[in-house]
């Protein structure tokens, strides 16, 4: 496949050809690594978007970013969590 050819497809394309154009699974930034890997192993996916809620209105949320199990494997090695 020439590389030319991508210009014509968004990744909203990419989305709906795989089923799932929603978000069905975020975390909070104030969820727990525990959480966020649980939510990752029950649904068998690497990565979650992250939002935070305003402290103005508990309804509104703004997106922070994305964390992945490799960001938390990281984490909890590089902080030596596991062995506290």
């Amino acid at each position: 496949m020439k590389t030319a050819a991508l210009v014509n497809y968004t990744v909203r394309d990419v989305l709906e050809y795989r089923g799932n154009p929603r978000l069905s699974y975020t975390v909070s930034d104030s969820s727990t690594v525990e959480e966020a890997l649980e939510l990752m192993d029950i649904h068998d996916i690497v990565s979650l978007p992250v939002f935070s809620r305003s402290k103005e209105n508990a309804a509104m949320e703004s997106f922070v970013d994305i964390v992945s199990v490799y960001d938390l494997r990281d984490y909890i090695i590089q902080s030596k969590v596991c062995c506290q």
